[in-house]
């Protein structure tokens, strides 16, 4: 596979496992807002798998590029777009959890 082919294979994964971690992220805010502190901890926790495949598959272009092993590596906004997406959605997912904590416990 060349380069690009395989940037552009990365990039649309590391794009729809964030994506589907988000729409998990926002489901489990659902459920906090009705109380239901079970289906939060499991659509989170399938937040947190989608988020950590997405990541799994960043950190693997950046070990191939520090190790040399992507040749003719060009710009690409796809590739930025991906890189984009997945640090968006983490920052979400954490305040998602933050609001989840208020409907859950209710304010202090």
């Amino acid at each position: 596979m060349d380069t690009m082919t395989k940037l552009q294979e990365i990039s649309f994964e590391i794009i729809a496992n964030a994506g589907e971690a988000k729409a998990f992220a926002y489901e489990a805010l659902a459920a906090a807002k009705e109380k239901n502190a079970d289906l939060y901890e499991e659509k989170m926790n399938k937040a947190d798998q989608s988020i950590n495949e997405a990541h799994k598959r960043q950190f693997e272009l950046l070990k191939e590029e520090a190790n040399g092993e992507l040749k003719d590596v060009t710009f690409s906004i796809l590739v930025v777009h991906a890189q984009d997406h997945l640090m968006c959605v983490i920052s979400t997912i954490e305040l998602i959890r933050e609001l989840a904590e208020i409907h859950l416990k209710g304010l202090q």
